[in-house]
């Protein structure tokens, strides 16, 4: 007998293998090329919004469905509080707050994660590229 899953529950991307996207638009590449030197942040690269930018600036920015999240997405495959991405010093982290679909880093689930420039940080149907100048100089 085979099992069917219920109807009225969402369907887990925990089971699915995430699409990792080898090409991002030359327009996004180009539009965060225009951002301020030194800035780091989020763009959305797949999913609702895309080309949505989101500067990281302060230290610690909420991810989620709730209203309130410093970066709201509104769509029932994110959790109301889904992410945290904090700043320490140079580095950039982001943990999953117990999320019903996870938090996945480069197609791979996280719980906790040190970011670095170009990773692709998926929650939900959504997938961001994160951009991060370094220290330079």
């Amino acid at each position: 007998m085979e099992h069917k899953s219920e109807s009225n529950k969402t369907e887990s991307i925990k089971d699915k293998r995430i699409e990792h996207i080898e090409e991002v638009s030359s327009n996004i590449l180009e539009d965060i090329k225009k951002i301020p030197a030194g800035s780091s942040g989020l763009v959305i690269i797949k999913g609702p919004n895309i080309g949505d930018k989101f500067l990281i600036n302060k230290s610690k920015l909420t991810i989620g469905r709730n209203p309130e999240s410093d970066i709201f997405l509104d769509d029932i495959t994110v959790s109301r509080k889904h992410a945290v991405l904090k700043k320490y010093g140079e580095y950039f982290n982001i943990k999953d707050a117990g999320s019903l679909n996870g938090s996945y880093i480069n197609g791979e689930i996280v719980d906790d994660a040190v970011l670095k420039d170009g990773d692709r940080i998926q929650i939900g149907k959504y997938i961001f590229l994160f951009f991060s100048p370094g220290k330079k100089g």
